[in-house]
């Protein structure tokens, strides 16, 4: 029951870490005009912490579907973890390989560690 309500507690984190975060804190950050470039392009700048910001929240929910799936799941726990993060990087790569256009290389390493994770959660 206690990993329950700290799912549904970490899904009310993300939530308002992604919502309120976003909007009160990313939003007037990207908006300066001061931003350190990053790939030969502010927007590339924004774009990186935009999305950095996002996984943190897409991690926190990969965690509470753990804390769910251990209750219910019939497979191994350690699988189950591997499972869930494996596709988490692989999602965290797909948001970095599209948002950036491919310039920000974190998805060439987001990939072989997804692929690995799901290698052995199987």
């Amino acid at each position: 029951m206690l990993n329950l309500i700290a799912a549904v507690l970490l899904v009310l984190v993300g939530l308002f870490h992604s919502l309120i975060g976003g909007r009160r804190l990313i939003a007037p950050i990207v908006a300066r005009s001061d931003l350190p470039v990053i790939l030969g392009d502010i927007a590339m700048s924004r774009i990186t912490l935009r999305a950095g910001w996002h996984m943190l929240t897409l991690f926190w929910f990969a965690l509470a579907v753990i804390l769910v799936a251990q209750v219910v799941s019939a497979i191994s726990f350690d699988r189950l973890v591997m499972g869930v993060f494996g596709v988490s990087f692989l999602i965290a790569a797909l948001i970095a390989l599209v948002l950036s256009r491919g310039k920000h290389l974190s998805w060439v390493l987001f990939i072989p560690i997804g692929g690995i994770l799901l290698a052995g959660a199987f």
